[in-house]
């Protein structure tokens, strides 16, 4: 199901990275890790990703649009605090920290299971 796909956690856990390379690379899954303060990466980071999962963080939206990613799917995971935003939508799923990974796995899948709009 995801053979072929790119995933880029941005601001995320060294645990998570490494969680989704162990389940998802064995599957033809690339994943990689962006993160914001390290601006030359990010910057120059040429390939629109298939998914990116953003640790909830305001800047960290404002970035991925800046890069051109506003139409990417994306996985946000937040505090219990960090309501779901107003700016929602199909291509965005929510998970509530402390998380399962199983639950982001199942997010990734059903993102990429959608099918792609057109505009």
């Amino acid at each position: 199901m995801v053979t072929g796909q790119h995933i880029v956690v941005f601001d995320g856990l060294n645990e998570t990275e490494e969680v989704l390379k162990a389940v998802l690379e064995p599957q033809g899954c690339r994943v990689n890790r962006l993160r914001k303060q390290n601006t030359a990466e990010v910057s120059s980071y040429q390939e629109t990703p298939s998914i990116i999962i953003v640790h909830d963080d305001d800047s960290s939206d404002s970035t991925t649009n800046q890069l051109g990613w506003n139409e990417v799917p994306k996985v946000v995971i937040g505090s219990v605090k960090a309501s779901k935003p107003v700016n929602t939508s199909a291509s965005t799923r929510f998970l509530i920290q402390p998380f399962q990974y199983a639950e982001l796995i199942d997010s990734i899948e059903s993102l990429l299971s959608q099918p792609l709009s057109t505009h």
